[in-house]
């Protein structure tokens, strides 16, 4: 799986056409994830989580207004609760 990021560079070097990079895409080998900042949390004991929100079965869905609506208050949260950090 490929960062759409990376095939974006290599797509503007001129390594990938266009039709392989919709080949790509089309064949699930690009991540159409964004990739959003890690946040961490400390624990009791002093060791650094990050909190992490998925939808089990919810792969190759579509998220539902509730669930986008859940999934920004939870974000909220998670900023507010927690620190950014480059490593854990």
């Amino acid at each position: 799986m490929q960062k759409k990021a990376d095939i974006e560079k290599l797509k503007k070097a001129g390594v990938l056409s266009a039709k392989a990079t919709k080949a790509l895409e089309k064949s699930g080998g690009v991540s159409k994830r964004n990739v959003a900042p890690k946040r961490f949390l400390k624990t009791a004991d002093g060791k650094w989580v990050i909190p992490t929100l998925y939808f089990r079965g919810g792969k190759n869905t579509k998220p539902s207004k509730k669930q986008t609506e859940l999934t920004e208050k939870i974000n909220t949260l998670i900023t507010k609760y927690t620190t950014e950090r480059k490593t854990a």
